[in-house]
């Protein structure tokens, strides 16, 4: 009962701070508004870029009896391969080098004798590449010839494995499949904004600093001389941390869900299809915070110095875990990973961009674990040095 009593009271003499309203709702929101709008062009995933067609010549075998491969130019009047290739005849081998010199072409195919002929008696197919100046035409081009190969090749492999009729069968079943796709290969195609990204790392950033809450919380106690008084009453030093403990957790909550819901309602920031899960790891999230500030401030003499404590640790995981600017991943993957914002920040990230969940349990066993250790080491921290003056 004593627990709950204290636990209100520190609940009314929190919401009634101005100071605490200003820092711990405001200006996360503030923070979220002015990175996010500032940094729209530097933060995030960016889509995907638009590929231009890549003119492509293709040298067709000369001389008596030969022409231009109808399997070639079937396949240069796909749908899908009309829009990243723009084929152009070339009278020779000499003639597509020169015209990749010049820039008139992008890359060239040269085409072998009989090459129809080969590929249909069970030949593998074969063409000779020959680059261009930029490496994205390059890719672009080098990428569709290689699926058209690939597909014959597969075709004359299934044939000499179970015979004439694997093809009968082939030309049978529906197309699933196109020769060229556009796409983006991250992440299903779904991209975060610099918005999101600075809402999440503001979320945890501010998740940390409760710790300060903690702080003023266990010393105005001590600085206003009234633990010895509330300590010769009956109630416990234990009821009396709880419930201080726990006014300040829920108010750590009440700032979660406001910043989450704020932030979708005011910026139009989303954060994923699993409400449930973000809530968990914001949970752990504020476990971890509150019990690193607990640690500190038993074993700090003085508020002021459990609070610069707490501030230096929270700037440096933010930055560490790339939360405040982008770092390299190979620094956020190896520095940041020691840091407790590390494992929720990708997290929520994956979350926002709708990854599968076996993405996203091992984090959670992270922070899981780093919680467990910080709750350890908390209880270990009150039952040595206690709670008193």
């Amino acid at each position: 009962m004593n627990t709950w009593t204290i636990m209100i009271y520190e609940l009314r003499r929190l919401f009634r701070s101005r100071s605490m309203l200003l820092n711990m709702f405001l200006l996360p929101l503030v923070l979220i508004f002015l990175l996010g709008a500032s940094l729209s062009g530097v933060v995030g995933v960016k889509g995907a870029a638009k590929i231009d067609p890549v003119r492509v010549a293709v040298v067709n075998p000369s001389g008596e009896g030969a022409g231009p491969s109808a399997m070639i130019a079937a396949f240069l009047k796909l749908p899908e391969v009309q829009k990243v290739i723009i084929p152009q005849e070339a009278e020779s081998r000499q003639a597509a080098e020169s015209g990749l010199r010049a820039g008139k072409y992008g890359y060239a195919v040269i085409v072998p004798g009989g090459f129809d002929s080969e590929v249909q008696s069970g030949k593998k197919a074969q063409l000779e590449f020959i680059l261009g100046k930029n490496r994205t035409d390059n890719m672009v081009a080098g990428t569709a010839f290689d699926n058209f190969l690939s597909t014959m090749n597969y075709k004359q492999a299934a044939v000499a494995t179970l015979g004439p009729e694997a093809l009968t069968v082939s030309a049978s079943l529906p197309a699933d499949h196109e020769a060229v796709k556009l796409g983006d290969l991250n992440n299903g195609g779904r991209t975060y904004t610099a918005s999101q990204f600075y809402a999440a790392s503001m979320l945890l950033m501010f998740l940390l600093y409760s710790g300060i809450t903690v702080t003023s919380s266990l010393f105005s106690e001590k600085d206003n001389h009234t633990l010895h008084r509330i300590n010769s009453m009956p109630v416990k030093g234990s009821e009396l941390f709880i419930g201080k403990i726990l006014g300040v957790g829920i108010v750590s909550i009440v700032q979660c869900l406001a910043i989450i819901l704020l932030s979708d309602w005011l910026f139009g920031v989303y954060w994923g299809n699993r409400p449930g899960l973000l809530l968990l790891f914001c949970l752990l999230m504020i476990i971890a915070s509150m019990t690193l500030s607990i640690v500190i401030c038993l074993f700090s003499k003085t508020a002021a110095s459990a609070s610069s404590i707490i501030s230096v640790i929270t700037v440096c995981m933010t930055f560490l875990s790339g939360g405040m600017a982008p770092l390299p991943d190979a620094w956020v993957n190896t520095i940041g990973a020691v840091t407790i914002n590390h494992w929720v920040l990708q997290a929520v990230i994956r979350m926002m961009l709708h990854s599968e969940l076996s993405q996203i349990l091992p984090n959670l066993l992270i922070i899981s674990i780093i919680c467990l250790v910080m709750f350890s080491a908390a209880i270990f921290s009150y039952r040595k040095v206690g709670y008193h003056e």
